[in-house]
């Protein structure tokens, strides 16, 4: 992290900023003991603990054993419903920050046992083994300089959803999963959002590299969302000029077919931690489609100088949009992994120990209002220093 996050995170953010935000984020819980346990748990959240436990946060408050069991109640157990709080969280971002897309990022928790909500064995790429985790995806709003997340969805496998015994244990809801059907997770979270938060349609992107990449596009597309999905070299697609001809052609990898583009257009910078510094890279295109489908797509890459191979890759069916722009909405993903790991991991986005799924949802809502109070405070004081900026050049 670096120092400047550190400084936003533990140091600039105004006591009575975290107060009046969390009463306002706050107002949809029906009691005043909850919205007051509310204002309590945020605070912890933003305190400079290492680990976000209820202990810790209990602690923060001057609290021993007894704040600890009204907090575990108030997240674990309590009746209150998170949907109108990441609501009016996604609303009032969406005024502050004005973003460019709604971006969708993965959270995969290790966790050990089997009890809790959501945990099931996969095979993980990063750590190249197979792993005990629970799974989910935050819906992120952002622009090129701040994102911040708005809701989150628990990904249930079918062993889960069809076992009595282990949803009751967890507390979760009958209708848990039953909308979704065949609907990736990812997708599920973003369609949540289109149908009914009255939120402006902004574009949405998904990293994507480990995702069912043709179930993502067929969805969103059937419901009519504009997408960027960062994709992996190794996912097959045709030409489009060749399905629009009804010439038969084998499926190629997206790596192959992004390499014998011709790069065109002006160089674009490049920055972030995928690429350390800022460099230069040319943006190439190509109109593509899925095998078996007809629906036009486009290949984006990106390919830094001196390089042989495409750095990213993104397929979009915002086929009329520039090649540069469908690049800079892919490279929001950058953007939110950064966030994620200066801010999200700080205020105990990942740090949940509870069982029941709407435990966890309380505390990622909760979470999130932390993580914006953060944002919205750095937002306020570059406002701030641009006033006082542009006051000394008028004097």
């Amino acid at each position: 992290m670096s120092q400047h996050a550190r400084e936003i995170v533990w140091h600039e953010v105004a006591d009575d900023f975290v107060t009046e935000y969390s009463r306002r984020m706050l107002m949809s819980l029906p009691r005043r003991d909850q919205r007051e346990n509310g204002e309590l748990y945020i605070s912890g959240l933003l305190s400079p603990t290492t680990r976000k436990s209820m202990r810790s946060i209990a602690s923060i408050a001057g609290g021993g054993a007894a704040v600890e069991q009204r907090l575990h109640h108030f997240i674990s157990k309590s009746s209150w419903d998170w949907r109108p709080v990441r609501r009016a969280l996604a609303a009032d971002l969406e005024e502050a920050l004005d973003p460019l897309a709604w971006v969708v990022k993965p959270m995969v928790v290790l966790k050990a046992g089997e009890h809790t909500v959501g945990v099931t064995e996969s095979f993980d790429l990063q750590l190249g083994r197979v792993v005990n985790s629970q799974r989910s995806y935050g819906v992120w709003l952002a622009n090129d300089t701040r994102s911040a997340p708005v809701s989150s969805r628990l990904a249930l496998t079918g062993e889960w959803l069809a076992d009595a015994e282990r949803k009751r244990r967890a507390k979760i809801p009958e209708s848990a999963g039953i909308d979704d059907g065949d609907v990736p997770t990812a997708a599920a979270a973003v369609l949540e959002l289109a149908r009914g938060w009255r939120l402006q349609a902004r574009p949405v992107v998904v990293e994507a590299r480990e995702e069912d990449a043709r179930a993502l596009v067929c969805h969103l597309s059937a419901a009519k969302v504009r997408f960027v999905l960062r994709i992996s070299g190794a996912t097959r697609l045709v030409p489009y000029n060749a399905v629009r001809d009804g010439r038969a052609v084998r499926p190629l990898a997206a790596q192959h077919l992004a390499e014998g583009t011709e790069l065109g257009g002006r160089p674009v910078r490049w920055v972030g931690r995928t690429a350390p510094g800022e460099r230069t890279a040319q943006i190439s295109s190509v109109d593509v489609a899925l095998p078996g489908a007809g629906l036009p797509l486009r290949l984006v890459g990106a390919q830094c100088t001196r390089e042989r191979k495409a750095r990213e890759l993104w397929l979009s069916n915002m086929t009329d949009a520039p090649a540069v722009h469908v690049a800079r909405l892919g490279r929001l993903t950058e953007r939110v992994e950064q966030d994620f790991a200066d801010i999200s991991t700080k205020v105990g986005a990942m740090d949940f120990k509870g069982r029941t799924y709407g435990g966890w949802h309380r505390h990622t809502t909760l979470s999130a209002v932390a993580h914006s109070i953060v944002t919205l405070s750095a937002v306020h004081d570059q406002e701030v220093e641009l006033s006082i900026g542009d006051h000394l050049q008028i004097a």
